[in-house]
């Protein structure tokens, strides 16, 4: 396996050792505004599924494009963009640049007057958006020292979950209460708000500039995409958001088919919640699973298991609800299992396997919706997407040895 170089001393001039703090800065306040800072701007994803009927009411049109499509499609594109940036430039320069960025895009999103210019101030915000999550899976993956590295990993990773929810649920009350103006205005002052405390309350060690230009930070992602390791695990993690869209719009179809109002559908969707907060064991659990490769592999076949239930109790509200959170529980044990391989993968180069790892997650979860809308029945579908997920644990124990041959004589390795 790849070393991570956060077990290793940050390089520094002289003959002085570095003390902890020094090597592994981050502090649990800072650890926490990162996790609050990622709740609110991927809340700005979700939030256009509750804004597409008033946004298209107010501006003449439907909204889909300018709300979903160009923000979506800009977001993935930005992953490849700021990882090797915070590379060249540092972790926390970027992180604040972004956010900045970012609420003067948001802002300007409440102030659009006609879908067009809503389009190009969303692909803006989108890009803009897309500077937090790898960069600061970056600085958790090199600024928290080891032991807490996977608890950290796990409470952001369940803020990209539970965006999901709070994103189209807090839209939507700001929304009927306000305007949907007002969803962005208010997101612009909590962005500042968290770009004012990340400003504050996160440090960063001294790192040694990374060789080469911002274009060999480009190539690193080139280099990466080579290897046979990194490869298994992009097409491992393709799944992941694929297989998480493709249920929830397949979901509501079903639902809707069978009659149900979309107040039990919201319902249904709630259920999964609870799911999400077990990426909060992360840390625990992967020492007991031999390691993030035996973690994402248990993930991905509870996952699977959920979906096969899913799929045999297609007929059932309970059966649903209780089902679709086993799904969910395997996912939120994945995510924050995939993070670390791809951060170990990288290794010093963090922040261009996050830039990855970002980029496959959504380009995943652009092909669930058609894949759901497209493809067969409820039923077949949660079996095929099942199948998906069971390779998927596959892939991970060859990437695991593809990085390590020692891993086939010991799986704990990995």
């Amino acid at each position: 396996m790849t070393p991570d170089p956060e077990s290793t001393p940050a390089t520094r001039t002289g003959g002085d050792q570095p003390s902890k703090e020094e090597t592994f800065p981050a502090s649990v306040g800072g650890v926490s505004m990162l996790v609050i800072t990622a709740l609110v701007v991927l809340s700005q994803l979700y939030a256009a599924i509750p804004l597409l009927a008033p946004v298209g009411a107010a501006l003449g049109g439907s909204a889909t494009f300018a709300l979903s499509t160009v923000y979506g499609l800009c977001y993935a594109l930005g992953f490849l963009l700021w990882g090797p940036i915070a590379d060249r430039y540092g972790r926390r320069r970027v992180m604040i640049t972004g956010l900045v960025c970012l609420a003067a895009t948001t802002f300007g999103c409440g102030l659009a007057s006609s879908l067009p210019l809503l389009a190009v101030l969303r692909g803006a915000q989108g890009l803009m958006a897309s500077s937090l999550p790898p960069v600061g899976l970056a600085y958790l993956s090199e600024a928290v020292a080891p032991k807490r590295r996977a608890t950290a990993i796990g409470a952001m990773s369940t803020a990209f979950l539970v965006a999901g929810i709070v994103g189209q649920v807090g839209a939507q009350a700001v929304a009927e209460q306000l305007g949907w103006n007002w969803v962005f205005f208010g997101s612009a002052c909590l962005l500042v708000a968290c770009m004012l405390s990340i400003t504050l309350l996160v440090r960063e060690s001294d790192r040694a500039s990374s060789p080469g230009g911002l274009s060999q930070q480009f190539l690193t992602i080139v280099q990466l995409l080579s290897r046979g390791d990194v490869l298994f695990l992009c097409a491992a993690h393709l799944t992941l958001l694929l297989s998480f869209v493709a249920m929830y719009t397949a979901l509501g179809m079903h639902l809707t088919a069978l009659g149900h109002d979309p107040e039990t559908v919201f319902a249904l969707r709630l259920t999964g919640l609870p799911g999400m907060f077990v990426a909060l064991a992360a840390g625990p659990l992967t020492r007991r699973l031999g390691g993030a490769s035996g973690l994402a592999r248990t993930g991905f076949l509870i996952a699977a298991l959920g979906l096969l239930l899913e799929a045999l109790a297609s007929g059932s509200l309970t059966g649903l609800g209780v089902t679709s959170l086993v799904f969910v529980t395997g996912i939120g044990l994945t995510v924050p299992a995939m993070i670390t391989l791809f951060g170990q993968a990288s290794a010093p180069r963090q922040g261009s396997g996050m830039a990855v790892n970002g980029f496959v997650l959504f380009i995943g979860a652009s092909i669930g919706p058609v894949l759901a809308t497209t493809g067969p029945s409820f039923t077949v579908l949660l079996l095929v997407i099942a199948l998906l997920l069971g390779i998927s644990a596959t892939f991970v124990t060859l990437s695991a040895r593809a990085a390590d041959p020692t891993t086939a004589r010991n799986p704990r390795k990995s």
